[in-house]
């Protein structure tokens, strides 16, 4: 079948699967009144993040068990570990300029993005706090400067704004990534990597398979 029909109908299957657990988790925090201002946006914006996202990550591995495993892994450490190391960093007066720069680098990771905005949004208020005064005293009366403060509001870009804009450029980017992944740009140049599976099924440096012409004929049907 044509590339566009394969990924097409697998992008539009996976996003739609995807938002049924996130509907029922919105419906179920706000039954319970859990539910924290904004996050709601960063959970209807996950789905199309993550998919074609996990799609180009699928390219590197040769095994789905070994692809599977580690995705749950790395989506567990991103948005289960690494969004309470950031917070915790920038909580604290000594790491505050650490834990910035980190709230930006683990956006690479969509669901650091939801998992941040939901911290912020339930607890981000000890941070904003934690800015108030522009330094701090040690125990060992050692003065430290307090690098920047945190705007309160949930919708400033370096609260939930951010994360909101970078789940939008996932989408954007990983669906250019997978285009030309497809169209096999990387062949062009020596410097980039072989990846692992082909989904055309294609297998490069194999025999070349000789085509009739019903298949052929067949062929250029689908892809019209």
């Amino acid at each position: 079948m044509s590339l566009a029909g394969y990924w097409g109908s697998n992008i539009i299957f996976d996003i739609i699967m995807a938002y049924i657990p996130i509907l029922l988790i919105i419906l179920l925090t706000s039954l319970f009144d859990k539910f924290y201002d904004g996050v709601w946006v960063l959970f209807l914006l996950f789905p199309p993040a993550i998919v074609p996202y996990t799609y180009v990550w699928s390219f590197i591995f040769k095994s789905d068990i070994n692809a599977q495993i580690f995705t749950l892994f790395i989506h567990f450490v991103a948005g289960g570990l690494l969004v309470i190391v950031v917070f915790c960093l920038q909580y604290i007066p000594q790491t505050m300029d650490v834990g910035d720069a980190l709230r930006w680098v683990c956006c690479v990771f969509p669901t650091f993005c939801v998992t941040h905005g939901i911290l912020f949004s339930s607890s981000g208020k000890l941070i904003v706090d934690s800015r108030a005064v522009s330094s701090v005293e040690t125990k060992d009366n050692k003065i430290i400067v307090i690098p920047r403060k945190i705007p309160p509001g949930i919708w400033e870009w370096y609260n939930l704004k951010g994360d909101a804009m970078i789940l939008v450029l996932h989408f954007v980017f990983t669906m250019i990534l997978l285009t030309l992944i497809e169209l096999e740009v990387y062949s062009l140049f020596d410097w980039c990597p072989k990846l692992g599976w082909r989904s055309s099924g294609d297998v490069r440096g194999g025999p070349k398979l000789i085509k009739d012409d019903d298949v052929l004929n067949e062929e250029r049907r689908v892809a019209a």
